[in-house]
């Protein structure tokens, strides 16, 4: 404070124009006439009576100072004015530009307890970055209220004291600011000490001033370059200056490193690239297909292919270690030490990771992580930036892609709901291929993009970015060309909905080329309503060539040019979507043909992708990364600097997913390359052998507990929540929660990394594992609140890196209703009707409802197949001796799950039997319009049944 009065009063006079500033005791300088006689303070006999008789020392007298001009006091003036609004006016504002508000960098109340309570983790970027910035702003503060204090002098001739500190605490005060500054001007020198080679040039002067900082640590990271990947050892000094200057020649490209990994995460050991002046060992950073790797690089070891396995409805394994399924192509064991090096293969797999503490010195090979489980390959290696999603190296969609394909997602839900005809064994629920999975991740963390669809409402209209291509015909050669041929094909088959038709593309391609670019495994896929094979290309042709004359003949009969004036004028008339023909470069017999089609297409919303040159428009050379280069022809529109692109293997995943959408077929013919993961809550109920889950009491008809038991009741089914609670303690944490439901779902338990993976997705590994503990050890502690259990780390066990919910001291609802369903299916009236009625009472809203956690989906449909299958078993047995109860029953059924055909049905019979006509057509009607969100139509059956039970009632 001392320091700021005084530095604050300088700059005050200096900006007034006085350098002299006036120290406290000094006789006054002002000019005195002759004879006049000195003033004295008041005490001044009182000091010369103590002082004694002692010579006299007269100061000697300056010269009366010049007095200054009108003009250089207002310059001086002026430049007090302008230097005090400068600090007062600039420096808020650059703070605020820098850190933005800094009242909402303050934590809530609810958050400071937590943050004391965690062991690691603490002082993280956020933290840390906006100590800093609110110890400027408070800094400024102390200074603004000094100056303002000086001014308030100045004006009015009053001095403000010195605030002066004891003398004890002034030195200690002084003593460690000397001691800082001492360390921090000798850092230098003992650097250069320890590493002579450094230059004793400043760093200001040799390097820019936003060179990144250094790496964390020393040990092995994964340089990807094109389609090799390289084994890099990463010390504690190295940046990103570094890596650009060892592997580009030049260390003022590392931008371009930082553009190529910004926002991506690395799930091998953890972490998201979110500043670019931190990086860490094991971190698999891509570089510009330009880059040559020096010396000291060597290449990494490809991952070996996963083993061919037939998927069965088991639980996931005991350990975190054991050996999981296959997750398909984008995840790939790791590589062994013993492994001879070879150049990787172009199919996409996850990043091999490195431990930080591992010396790179020890082996070529990148050590391997631990086993993934089934369900650890739901986020592949995903990175994400402003322009889209990296699924894998060589696999990136623009976000319109992906969030079309997200919506298609969601759909694939509410067709499997419309179709259930609640047969537990008769399509058993089953995961989403693991790319749709993070693409629907990776979407619903972007908050520029329209949140995915809720529970019970339509999938959200999104019309896929087609990678605007150059109308006409466009030629695509290069490494990527039939990666990004893939990719149009996905995109075509993605754009539009129900509500856009004119936005569904359809694509036109010959059986030749659409085995070439998907492999054999196409035969899997089934047929695709907008999707169209022909034989050879002059039949693709063909097709074209009737596409131009259907849509020709319409604008004539309106008299018009244009599709789109078209669509302004006459909106009823039939859609005309944009088609898209995927083919080879035509032979030389079907060039000419395919110019000129081309050529009257372009007005047409006909266009072509040829695989090849093309002589008569544009030639794009498409790089495995989808950037693009024009290597001919000049198109009417330029050419979008990187194409979508897509390996074989995600693409048939992807339009397995599409067809599903679309159709509301399950795949017909099971394939290696579309993994099929049983929802491991299903996987329980079909088990024959009890687990350790089932509770050691037999199941009771009411699903009520005792309370007397001492079990804690955590309910799912519905808005989730801890029931019970008497004893005092912390609250439950929205994490504790959500590890509660996911829990809950997983009978058999989860891996620690698993659970990390799916609650804690952008926290580093470390991170992740150690929040998990931390939520774990609050779930049991809220549960103790409502049990009366005395065992240690009881509700919640740990065993073998697994976390699960003991049944003996913790009751969850849902598993009630699993063993109510499971104990129905085998046993005889009237039991049956007991314990269907106690499922029906039990199952009154959905798993977890109001949350819209990321993994939730399967779990939640088949709790929701549950309940459908309750009521409809129910309602069968009440239809002929309590019609009523089993109309009632239905309507119930159908608010809790308004897509599933199966439940209008029986509710037919039920208004049938009871001869209500009109109620039969009310469900008809809602039913039509329910699927209507699915572009789709009650079935004729349904139709069929309805027609025949009004007319036999309006007969009587």
């Amino acid at each position: 404070m001392i320091l700021c009065v005084r530095m604050v009063r300088i700059l005050l006079r200096a900006i007034a124009g006085n350098t002299h500033p006036r120290v406290s005791g000094e006789i006054d300088d002002q000019p005195q006439g002759e004879g006049q006689v000195p003033q004295m303070s008041p005490d001044s006999a009182d000091r010369l009576a103590e002082y004694g008789p002692r010579a006299t020392v007269h100061h000697p007298h300056d010269p009366p100072p010049r007095r200054r001009s009108l003009s250089r006091s207002l310059a001086s003036t002026a430049r007090a004015v302008i230097g005090a609004s400068i600090f007062l006016a600039a420096v808020p504002t650059l703070l605020w530009l820098a850190g933005g508000d800094p009242v909402r960098r303050l934590p809530a109340w609810s958050q400071i307890p937590d943050w004391f309570e965690r062991s690691t983790g603490r002082f993280t970027p956020d933290v840390l970055i906006g100590a800093a910035l609110w110890a400027m702003w408070l800094l400024w503060g102390v200074f603004t209220l000094l100056l303002l204090a000086e001014i308030v002098a100045a004006l009015t001739r009053r001095r403000i004291p010195v605030l002066r500190l004891p003398a004890p605490l002034h030195r200690l005060v002084f003593g460690l600011a000397g001691t800082a500054a001492l360390a921090v001007t000798s850092a230098g020198s003992l650097d250069r000490a320890t590493n002579p080679d450094q230059p004793t040039t400043p760093v200001a002067a040799t390097e820019r001033a936003d060179i990144p900082r250094q790496a964390a640590a020393r040990g092995p990271a994964i340089i990807q370059v094109a389609d090799q990947r390289y084994l890099y050892t990463v010390e504690r000094h190295d940046t990103l200056s570094k890596v650009a200057k060892e592997w580009l020649g030049d260390a003022d490209r590392w931008p371009e490193i930082c553009h190529l990994n910004k926002h991506r995460h690395f799930p091998g050991v953890g972490g998201t690239l979110r500043d670019c002046d931190l990086i860490y060992p094991g971190w698999e950073l891509q570089l510009p297909a330009a880059a040559h790797p020096p010396k000291a690089a060597t290449p990494a070891r490809p991952a070996k292919p996963p083993p061919a396995a037939t998927p069965r409805p088991v639980p996931p394994p005991a350990s975190p270690g054991a050996t999981a399924k296959p997750p398909g192509p984008t995840v790939q064991p790791p590589a062994t030490a013993k492994e001879p090096a070879a150049i990787p293969s172009t199919t996409p797999s996850a990043a091999a990771s490195a431990s930080a503490s591992t010396p790179a010195s020890s082996s070529p090979a990148v050590p391997p992580p631990a086993s993934p489980t089934a369900t650890d390959t739901h986020n592949p290696t995903t990175a994400v930036d402003d322009h889209g999603v990296q699924l894998a190296p060589f696999d990136w969609l623009p976000w319109s892609i992906a969030a079309a394909i997200s919506a298609a997602a969601a759909s694939v839900w509410l067709q499997r709901r419309r179709r259930y005809s609640g047969e537990p064994d008769d399509d058993p629920p089953t995961e989403l291929p693991p790319p749709v999975v993070a693409l629907r991740r990776a979407v619903a963390r972007n908050p520029e993009l329209p949140p995915p669809a809720a529970d019970d409402a339509e999938p959200p209209a999104l019309m896929a970015d087609l990678a605007p291509l150059p109308p006409g015909g466009t030629g695509i050669v290069g490494d990527g060309a039939p990666a990004a041929a893939r990719a149009t094909l996905v995109a075509v088959l993605a754009s539009g909905g129900p509500h856009h038709p004119d936005a569904r593309g359809e694509v036109v391609i010959d059986a030749a080329t659409l085995a070439t670019l998907l492999g054999p495994d196409v035969v899997t896929l089934g047929p695709i309503p907008r999707l169209h094979v022909s034989t050879n290309i002059d039949d693709a042709l063909t097709v074209i060539e009737s596409r131009l004359l259907h849509r020709s003949r319409i604008l004539d009969e309106h008299a018009l040019t244009d599709l789109d004036e078209l669509r302004r004028t006459v909106p009823d008339e039939e859609a005309q979507p944009q088609v898209m023909l995927i083919t080879e470069t035509p032979p030389a017999g079907a060039r000419m043909r395919a110019k000129t089609a081309l050529a009257l297409g372009g007005g047409l919303h006909v266009s072509a992708l040829l695989l090849g040159e093309w002589a008569h428009g544009a030639t794009v050379e498409v790089a495995p990364d989808g950037h693009t280069t024009l290597i001919s022809g000049q198109p009417a529109e330029p050419v979008p600097p990187r194409l979508p692109v897509l390996e074989a293997s995600t693409a048939i995943q992807i339009l397995t997913t599409l067809r599903e959408a679309q159709t509301g077929e399950p795949t017909a013919a099971s394939s290696p390359t579309v993994p099929v993961t049983i929802v491991p809550l299903h996987a329980s109920r079909t088990e024959t052998t009890p687990t350790a889950t089932d509770p050691p009491t037999p199941i009771t008809v009411k699903p009520t507990v005792d309370i007397a038991s001492g079990r804690a009741r955590l309910r799912v089914l519905g808005t989730p929540r801890i029931e019970g609670m008497t004893a005092e303690g912390r609250p439950l944490r929205a994490k504790a929660l959500e590890l509660a439901v996911y829990l809950a779902v997983h009978p058999d338990g989860a891996a620690t990394r698993e659970i990390g993976e799916f609650l804690e997705p952008d926290a580093r590994i470390s991170q992740a594992d150690q929040r998990v503990h931390t939520n774990a050890s609050n779930l049991r502690h809220v549960l103790g609140r409502a049990g009366t259990a005395e065992t240690k780390n009881a509700y919640v066990i740990r065993s073998a890196g697994r976390y699960r919910l003991d049944p003996a001291t913790v009751d969850v609802d849902v598993w009630t209703l699993r063993d109510l369903m499971r104990n129905a299916t085998i046993a005889t009236e009237p039991r049956r009707r007991e314990l269907l009625t106690a499922a029906c009472d039990l199952y009154t809203a959905p798993l977890a409802h109001g949350q819209d956690y990321e993994w939730l989906q399967p779990h939640r449909e088949t709790v929701r197949r549950w309940g459908t299958e309750a009521h409809l078993l129910l309602a069968d047995d009440l239809l002929d001796t309590n019609p009523q109860a089993a109309s009632d029953l239905l309507d119930k059924a159908i608010g809790l799950d308004r897509y599933n055909e199966a439940l209008y049905t029986k509710a037919m019979h039920a208004r049938h039997a009871l001869g209500d006509a009109d109620g039969i057509r009310t469900l008809l009607r809602a039913l039509t319009k329910a699927l209507a969100d699915l572009d789709a139509e009650p079935q004729e059956d349904t139709i069929t049944l309805a027609t025949q039970f009004r007319t036999s009632l309006d007969e009587k």
